[in-house]
């Protein structure tokens, strides 16, 4: 037989009784073979680990996209917020430039 995982627990398809397949391979009750049982109990349950083995994997993934369009997001946020920072600064540096320019040509006519 092949490794099992503990309490590997079969029903015997001969008198329907539930039988601890590590402890046998026939049914205690019956005397029928647990063979093509324990096949399906184990095949089962294989079945079982890889579609949480493919759920972990998917939920990973999910995670590491939400992760990559949050931090595209900031990315995003942050080259808008400098380039609306440099309009703005730029908006401000000529109108301080021409509030200066007017007041230095309002000071040399006074003199």
């Amino acid at each position: 037989m092949s490794d099992r995982d503990d309490d590997l627990k079969v029903c015997c398809e001969y008198c329907d009784s539930f039988v601890n397949a590590d402890e046998n391979e026939n049914c205690p009750n019956c005397g029928g073979s647990l063979r093509e049982a324990i096949i399906r109990e184990e095949t089962r349950r294989r079945i079982e680990k890889i579609d949480d083995e493919e759920k972990q994997r998917r939920i990973l993934q999910e995670e590491r996209d939400a992760r990559d369009r949050d931090e595209i997001f900031d990315l995003i946020k942050t080259v808008a917020g400098s380039a609306a920072g440099g309009a703005i600064a730029g908006g401000l540096a000529r109108a301080a430039g021409e509030f200066l320019k007017d007041d230095l040509k309002k000071a040399l006519k006074k003199k």
